[in-house]
């Protein structure tokens, strides 16, 4: 039984171990892509609006304060019934004096307490990732032109 109980010991003790190891360089990684990210640029960070943040992905306050704001109760009234009843960042249901932020180009509604967090990170609606910014501030495939071939290149 000696030996069961000690191989059980190691056992736990491996699991132990590589849990930590994984945890560690887990975070390694997290925190060596945080870094990268904040302190590189890239060829389309450097053709994007205004309104996005320069260190992160997300949205400035002067454009996510310009976004248009409701109280629930003027909400239901000017969309009727299909409008939502909840907010799906927090999944707290409406109430009638709830300050709702209105996203522009989707109209998706949600608390402006919870989607002011979201925005700052992120430049997308939370439900269907589509951009709020305007699209005038966008670049087109058709307004690309296209580079002369390289010597030894093929064209198609």
């Amino acid at each position: 039984m000696s030996i069961i109980s000690g191989l059980a010991y190691v056992l736990v003790i491996l699991i132990i171990l590589l849990s930590l190891a994984s945890y560690f360089c887990s975070k390694r990684a997290h925190l060596s892509a945080d870094t990268f990210d904040h302190s590189s640029s890239s060829i389309a960070g450097d053709q994007t609006s205004s309104s996005v943040q320069a260190g992160g992905a997300g949205l400035d306050e002067a454009t996510i304060t310009s976004y248009p704001k409701l109280a629930y109760s003027k909400v239901k009234l000017q969309y009727g019934n299909s409008t939502a009843c909840c907010c799906s960042i927090c999944l707290a249901d409406y109430k009638e004096t709830d300050m709702l932020l209105v996203l522009p180009h989707c109209g998706h509604l949600f608390h402006v307490k919870c989607v002011y967090p979201w925005l700052r990170l992120h430049a997308t609606c939370p439900i269907c990732r589509n951009s709020p910014s305007p699209p005038s501030l966008c670049i087109s495939c058709s307004q690309i032109t296209p580079l002369p071939n390289a010597p030894g290149v093929i064209s198609t």
